[in-house]
């Protein structure tokens, strides 16, 4: 089984929206809506969606934010980013970076950062270099927001959750529902951290302040 399953393209970049509903129990929609309504967007904010894929999360932030706004999606994979512009070309206030999340990212003073099931997939260090580059992209007192997995004990799920997560999702993320999300960032002068829960707490928005 592959350490990641992040880094997707041909056919299962295709059909990701599919796969990630299908991941979070076909409710990925619901919990986008509510992660943007948690987020308490204002009008004229700067938000960046980093990985954003499809653009799922930036239509809803294009929404909120309003024609003042700006809000940014940044994805490497040019097949979810074709999707991604279909669905962001009514909003003016979006725009579409094409680039590797975890190289430098030449975006600053932004209000709000949200990043949906990404860092599960990652290596430690590469967890370290994409939190550097959030703090790079965010104002003093920006918010970022992370949706993956909440910490659990995957041996306690019922079983055909705890089967399917074992052979759908990758070996870093049995990795990542262990770790402690918070300490983590707290080492990166973030605090201020406010959680959310979905999925009987499978499931976790996290709101941390840049100090």
């Amino acid at each position: 089984m592959a350490r990641s399953k992040i880094r997707i393209k041909g056919v299962e970049a295709r059909f990701y929206d599919l796969l990630i509903n299908f991941a979070t129990g076909f409710r990925y929609g619901a919990l986008l809506r509510d992660a943007a309504s948690k987020m308490d967007i204002k009008d004229g904010e700067k938000i960046i969606d980093l990985g954003g894929a499809t653009g799922r999360a930036t239509k809803l932030f294009a929404q909120a934010a309003g024609d003042t706004g700006e809000v940014i999606l940044v994805d490497i994979s040019e097949i979810m980013l074709k999707k991604a512009r279909k669905r962001l070309k009514k909003y003016k206030n979006s725009k579409i970076i094409k680039a590797d999340i975890l190289k430098p990212l030449n975006l600053k003073g932004f209000d709000k950062l949200f990043i949906s099931f990404v860092l599960h997939g990652l290596e430690i260090s590469e967890r370290s270099v994409l939190i550097k580059n959030c703090l790079s992209c965010l104002k003093k007192g920006g918010k970022l927001y992370i949706l993956d997995y909440n910490q659990f004990d995957i041996d306690k799920l019922d079983p055909i959750p705890r089967y399917l997560f074992r052979h759908l999702e990758c070996e870093l993320a049995s990795e990542f529902v262990r770790w402690n999300i918070e300490r983590f960032l707290r080492g990166y002068k973030f605090g201020k951290i406010t959680k959310w829960y979905w999925k009987n707490d499978k499931i976790r928005l996290i709101k941390a302040e840049k100090l």
